[in-house]
């Protein structure tokens, strides 16, 4: 009989997906993987991908939708998603995880810097890292950094020779979604990680510069680096669909990395995977086609 029953929560995003991938992959024999997620559709694209995993359907502005899908749970992993109602959605789940009765963990998905509350995304994940604290329950804060993955928004310009990245020459550490998954598989199935808070980033300090010289030598041609305005940026990331809230969020965070305020390589990454983390020349190699 099985004997752990993971949930996580946010499993259709990126960092859901990446985090399935890895614990399938452990074929772990006593454990139930089940993904919570907010439509039909997308535990169907789920299931058909991970034949082996559950599915259930929430809605973390009901709490009433989450009693369920907490039946015999006993280790949660949360990631956020991406709306203004971060803290409420966290408080949501962490205390459906106490009326369980059953979690003996709950990892918490965060972000690098979130104890200091200086900008609006450290403030919303802050929140559910405090509310989680003083829940009683065992918990595990995993903080990530600004993905490479995310540069796949930024390919366009890339393809015509510009990297357009508003960071002025600041220096930070990019983390690659994959690892992040791999990460949060082990701390799932691997003790010693309660009431711990992991911050983790890239392998390596990379300056707008040194990013576009990474895309020119991996493509073959010439990606040359522009730090656009704040207010250009701004333009950017409302046009391509951002909501307003969470274009001017990543505004406060391209100042952080402009002023390096997270100028910081963090051992806790490869301590977690057990390896060493992917660089950026590695992940744009692996996805080539799309950034030429």
């Amino acid at each position: 009989m099985k004997n752990e029953t993971i949930l996580i929560i946010g499993a259709a995003g990126n960092n859901g997906t990446a985090t399935i991938e890895s614990l399938v992959k452990k074929q772990l024999s006593n454990t139930t993987i089940r993904a919570a997620v907010r439509s039909a559709e997308k535990g169907a694209q789920l299931t058909a991908k991970y034949p082996s995993i559950e599915t259930v359907i929430i809605d973390l502005d009901k709490p009433e939708t989450l009693t369920a899908a907490y039946q015999g749970v006993t280790k949660v992993f949360m990631i956020p998603g991406n709306v203004e109602q971060r803290e409420a959605h966290a408080k949501n789940a962490i205390d459906a995880a106490v009326q369980a009765g059953s979690v003996k963990q709950f990892v918490f998905y965060s972000v690098v810097g979130a104890e200091y509350e200086a900008i609006l995304f450290a403030k919303q994940f802050r929140a559910g890292e405090k509310y989680l604290e003083q829940s009683g329950l065992n918990w595990t804060h995993l903080r990530t950094i600004f993905f490479q993955d995310n540069f796949f928004g930024w390919a366009d310009g890339v393809k015509q020779g510009g990297l357009y990245f508003g960071v002025r020459d600041g220096r930070f550490a990019p983390l690659n979604v994959a690892d992040i998954g791999e990460m949060a598989a082990n701390v799932l199935t691997t003790s010693g990680h309660d009431n711990t808070a992991y911050n983790v980033t890239g392998p390596e300090l990379l300056s707008g510069e040194e990013m576009a010289q990474v895309f020119t030598d991996v493509t073959g041609k010439t990606v040359a680096y522009v730090s656009p305005t704040e207010e250009q940026t701004l333009d950017s990331l409302l046009s391509t669909g951002w909501p307003e809230w969470q274009a001017k969020g990543m505004l406060e965070l391209f100042e952080v990395f402009a002023t390096n305020q997270a100028a910081v390589v963090s051992p806790d990454g490869e301590k977690l995977l057990g390896r060493p983390l992917t660089t950026l020349k590695d992940f744009i190699a692996s996805n080539k086609a799309a950034f030429v």
